[in-house]
């Protein structure tokens, strides 16, 4: 096969490594403020910030930039190429100051103009920014720039309709195809048109189908359908491009969990975790998933890990909490439960939580208070009552019981769990007669409850009130009692 030596690139290549030369040399003369030759000419410091904002050295862009400026202090293309710089490192509000300043010294300049509405809609001035398009609109209706800004704070302001029109128009230009596809997209994904957006990706991945970011959105769009096997295939291709794609393995590993797919859900995670050691959210979802797999010590450790990262995050103190008390550790448990709690006391499960290890502690009290808070934020939380009620009722405390499992009855009237509680409760007050009504509906709704009866309530009715409620039992069976 023969090779073919093109003179052009080779001239190309030869003028790059020159501006690289030219800029290592550029930067160490500034660094140590020795210019070996004098201070760059204004052409020179033109030459040196395009190469820089062409390669992505938006640093080396700004600084060099910044000297064009000092020594051409009226050159609108100086401060125009600043405001890009900057605006290029999110620097939106000091690139509108530098738009600005453009424009004042060349005020008919539609770049000028474009990337000062590009800079005023970053920062949320949407007004302004539409002014500014809509002038240059009427003198250039066609202008794609313009358009395309004009489509940005259409979507901002969340005008989807009218902003995929312009997308779509947009899509046919060459120079603009894959920001609007992708922009389109977006639009049909807020209007819930997911095939739309799905065939929208499929047009990116067939201009190019190693589109890291079209595979993965494309898989986004398929887990809200709820496809999750068609998202894992989309997650996956996204990963294979870009196996540091740290976003696309943690996706993977969410699809694999709703699909029950533990071992692949931590693998995914895994992946992530290696390409952002620092991610909480990734460390946190690995440890849940390692938890679910039964893996307590190292969801402990996944989520001790976590915590390293940010102190702060309540997902994980919670949920290294939950492995603490699966392992029946439950000072360590209800620790963390009170450093989430610190945190948020509006937690209404994380209350809860406490309040079940501290009555598996023995700390009837706490337990008492904690099941207290947390239905105070969840009062429709009927097995919260019901755990409440059985500790008042261990305590001691009959009258309170007998309302909260009242309460119970009210959330779960179809549960035999709750009537029994109440017959409990009312032994345990010496009002056997009472409390066979209670037996009768718990026998009716569930009569396995019979047998739990004969282990359960010797010890609370005493040997005469046992002899009243199987009496009230037989009544029952042959259909004279009446239940509740």
């Amino acid at each position: 096969m023969l090779d073919y030596f093109n003179e052009d690139d080779a001239a190309d290549d030869q003028e790059n490594q020159n501006l690289d030369e030219t800029l290592q040399r550029f930067r160490e003369s500034h660094k140590t403020g020795q210019w070996q030759q004098g201070l760059p000419t204004p052409e020179a410091l033109e030459g040196i910030v395009h190469y820089c904002l062409e390669t992505q050295k938006f640093e080396d862009a700004l600084t060099f930039a910044r000297m064009w400026r000092e020594s051409a202090p009226y050159s609108a293309d100086a401060w125009h190429k600043s405001g890009i710089a900057l605006g290029s490192m999110g620097r939106w509000q000091d690139a509108l100051e530098s738009y600005d300043k453009a424009a004042e010294l060349d005020p008919v300049d539609t770049d000028i103009a474009v990337n000062r509405s590009i800079a005023l809609e970053q920062l949320g001035r949407y007004d302004d920014a539409c002014a500014i398009v809509e002038r240059i609109l009427e003198v250039e209706p066609d202008n794609p720039d313009a358009l395309f800004t004009k489509a940005m704070i259409l979507e901002k302001r969340e005008r989807f309709d009218d902003a995929k029109r312009l997308f779509t128009y947009l899509s046919r230009n060459e120079s603009f195809t894959r920001d609007a596809l992708f922009e389109l997209a977006y639009c049909q994904e807020a209007l819930e048109e997911f095939d739309d957006a799905i065939g929208t990706y499929d047009k990116v991945i067939d201009a190019d189908p190693y589109d890291a970011n079209a595979w993965f959105n494309r898989g986004v769009i398929f887990g809200k359908k709820g496809a999750h096997r068609l998202a894992i295939a989309s997650y996956d291709m996204a990963t294979v491009i870009k196996p540091e794609f740290v976003n696309a393995w943690f996706n993977l590993g969410n699809s694999y969990t709703s699909l029950g797919r533990i071992d692949e859900s931590i693998e995914a995670y895994q992946h992530a975790h290696v390409a952002d050691p620092e991610d909480v959210h990734v460390m946190h979802n690995l440890a849940a998933s390692l938890e679910d797999k039964g893996d307590l010590d190292g969801a402990i450790a996944m989520f001790t890990k976590a915590l390293a990262v940010d102190q702060l995050h309540l997902a994980s103190i919670f949920g290294r909490g939950t492995c603490y008390d699966a392992q029946e550790s439950y000072a360590a448990a209800i620790k963390d439960y009170e450093a989430a709690l610190d945190i948020d006391p509006s937690q209404g499960d994380v209350w809860y939580a406490k309040a079940d290890a501290s009555y598996n502690a023995g700390l009837l009290s706490e337990a008492a208070d904690a099941y207290r808070m947390a239905l105070e934020l969840q009062p429709d939380d009927a097995e919260c009552w019901f755990d409440y009620g059985s500790t008042l009722l261990e305590q001691g405390e009959v009258v309170d019981a007998l309302q909260t499992f009242t309460k119970y009855i009210e959330l779960e009237p179809t549960k035999s769990d709750g009537y029994y509680a109440i017959a409990k409760a009312l032994c345990a007050a010496g009002q056997p007669a009472s409390a066979a009504t209670y037996l009768c509906t718990a026998f009716k709704l569930d009569p396995t409850k019979v047998q739990d009866f004969e282990v359960d309530f010797p010890a609370i009715a005493g040997p005469i009130g046992m002899e009243y409620l199987r009496k009230s039992l037989s009544d029952f069976d042959s259909g004279e009692h009446n239940a509740v």
